[in-house]
């Protein structure tokens, strides 16, 4: 399974991560013309943790959400258990955050759009994945991309809650955060929230509030500008 070999007709393009329970390979499908991601499990059909991995893959293939990549297919592949995904777009985060943490508007839309996704997940039942930088995409737009399949998930869930470990991923790419943003991932590490979807409604109103105060200071210094605008006319015209 390397690039260049191939999979079940599937010509594989890269390895985008491998360790002993599966195996993330980016692939083209010659029928379709399309490029689709190939999570191959390490264990045999049979075994307990591709069985869950397994029902995980069929589980996530029944939410749709935009800011998570979607299952196409579950299938055996030169006997070897295998989800078919949808291949990201763009950048991974952990490529983007290499060059310096973000300004806190991208950051906390890319801690939204993942807390969104990770509700999708947690009322469809199924566990969320490590909430890593290498698996959250970012594409041309800006928008995030969930790789919500793992088969770690298979055997044990993560210990920290959705919402902790956004607010800590939060904190590790945003640059100079506010002090309400602050607060808003304190709160979330020491467990104030129930859900991500509840972290996620919490930095909408930040960035909201953000943006109002940012509209307030802008209309304050126009005003201020024309009232000396206005004085120096008088005084000019006297």
């Amino acid at each position: 399974m390397q690039p260049g070999g191939e999979l079940g007709g599937y010509l594989i393009e890269a390895v985008e991560r491998e360790d002993a329970s599966v195996a993330v390979l980016r692939a083209h499908e010659p029928h379709d013309g399309r490029t689709v991601t190939l999570h191959v499990a390490g264990e045999p059909p049979g075994a307990l943790a591709t069985v869950r991995f397994l029902e995980r893959a069929h589980r996530l293939g029944t939410v749709e959400h935009p800011n998570l990549l979607g299952v196409y297919d579950i299938c055996t592949l030169d006997g070897r258990a295998v989800a078919v995904a949808e291949a990201p777009s763009g950048t991974r985060l952990d490529e983007l955050l290499s060059r310096g943490p973000m300004s806190q508007t991208p950051s906390v839309k890319l801690a939204r759009q993942v807390a969104s996704a990770v509700d999708a997940l947690e009322e469809a039942g199924a566990a969320p994945p490590p909430l890593t930088p290498e698996r959250i995409w970012v594409d041309a737009g800006g928008d995030a991309h969930l790789d919500g399949l793992d088969a770690h998930l298979g055997v044990t869930p993560p210990a920290a809650s959705s919402s902790a470990s956004i607010a800590r991923l939060l904190a590790s790419m945003t640059r100079d955060p506010c002090d309400d943003l602050e607060l808003v991932i304190t709160r979330a590490v020491e467990g104030a929230y129930l859900s991500a979807g509840q972290l996620a409604e919490e930095l909408q109103r930040v960035e909201a509030t953000r943006a109002r105060h940012r509209r307030d200071t802008v209309l304050t210094i126009t005003l201020c500008a024309t009232l000396v605008l206005i004085i120096v006319l008088l005084v000019t015209l006297t």
